[in-house]
């Protein structure tokens, strides 16, 4: 065989994996996995963190409130374990979660409401009429 044909066997498809180089591929394959794997788990808390922070940083409403102690006190144990950043964050944080607690409260006011404007609707039609 000459030096161009060998080459061409080499690079060829007809080319056999040695159990031996199979084995390796296989290894390296495996270990790009695991490391893509590990980078990925790695950059997820990352993720999730950046993701909060933007959902919490989406506010375009100021309310002044006043606490109960106990409440305040609460917020402030948020702030001290360095779970938000200031009272703030941590207060708005709560009501979030307590509007999402009373979703179905939520509804059935929102259902009545409703209901109030259509019969606002037909009495306002009753006088124009």
């Amino acid at each position: 065989m000459n030096e161009n044909q060998s080459d061409g066997q080499e690079k060829g498809g007809n080319q056999q994996l040695t159990p031996h180089t199979a084995a390796s591929r296989a290894g390296e394959t495996l270990d790009e996995i695991t490391s893509t794997l590990r980078d990925f788990f790695n950059r997820v808390p990352e993720t999730v963190n950046k993701a909060v922070e933007r959902a919490m940083n989406v506010r375009d409403t100021t309310v002044l409130i006043r606490l109960s102690e106990n409440s305040s006190d609460s917020i402030d144990t948020l702030v001290s374990a360095g779970i938000f950043k200031g009272r703030a964050d941590a207060a708005a944080f709560l009501i979030d979660e307590g509007i999402k607690a009373q979703a179905a409260m939520f509804q059935r006011i929102q259902d009545k409401l409703g209901e109030i404007e259509k019969l606002r609707d037909e009495l306002r039609h009753s006088v124009t009429s």
